[in-house]
């Protein structure tokens, strides 16, 4: 769910897979791939608010898609809320790094959480295991249930446990902001079972560690 890049900080959170060259050869190149035959060494940033329609039927048919699909196709840029070329340079970057099939890029972790919760929400499935410590924002979130949250607080051998038939979502931050109190994300992805779990990986970075290889369903990051 999560990753776009721009003239200001963004913040993801990821879905799953695996990454197809080495990490250090990923963060050089990822997202990057085209630029050789644009002839540019470094990549540009694109300040568009809005692109040229040469075709208005055709680009309200590709809106109207995306308002029903969640995603545009591969044709140019529409609207950059919903996606420009710098933007989508850094989703695949990120999605690269940490051996995801996508991620989506927001204005603030913060967003990126909010989207999520959000999502689950929609599903019907408000409610969500959570372990203490994670980001005190991330933390206020879920307590003040803003966006319809139930929220159980457990150790990490309480998790499986804790889970309901409405649980839409186990979260979990390892190392954790600010004690860096670590968890084994393996053994917590298998007690969540068929819940999916998502860590936030802030403070180890792709570098260090990738949720995903151990069974974590969405990554989040604060880039700022």
């Amino acid at each position: 769910m999560e990753a776009n890049t721009g003239t200001a900080p963004h913040e993801p959170v990821v879905t799953a897979a695996s990454p197809q060259r080495a990490l250090a050869t990923e963060a050089v190149h990822a997202g990057r791939d085209d630029l050789a035959e644009i002839g540019l060494h470094a990549p540009p940033i694109d300040l568009s608010t809005t692109y040229p329609s040469r075709d208005s039927r055709a680009e309200a048919a590709r809106i109207d898609a995306f308002a029903a699909e969640g995603a545009l196709d591969d044709g140019p840029p529409v609207y950059a809320r919903l996606g420009n070329p710098t933007v989508a340079r850094f989703e695949t970057a990120l999605a690269r790094l940490e051996g995801t099939e996508s991620a989506v890029a927001f204005a603030s972790g913060m967003a990126a959480l909010t989207a999520v919760l959000l999502m689950r929400g929609a599903a019907r499935l408000r409610h969500v295991v959570a372990v203490r410590p994670l980001y005190g924002c991330s933390d206020h979130l879920l307590t003040a249930g803003l966006v319809g949250t139930e929220v159980t607080w457990v150790d990490p051998e309480g998790i499986a446990d804790a889970i309901r038939p409405e649980t839409g979502l186990v979260m979990v931050e390892t190392p954790a902001n600010p004690t860096l109190a670590e968890l084994d994300l393996g053994a917590v992805a298998r007690a969540c079972g068929t819940v999916p779990l998502l860590a936030d990986n802030t403070f180890a970075t792709p570098v260090l560690q990738r949720p995903a290889e151990s069974g974590a369903r969405l990554v989040l990051h604060s880039a700022t």
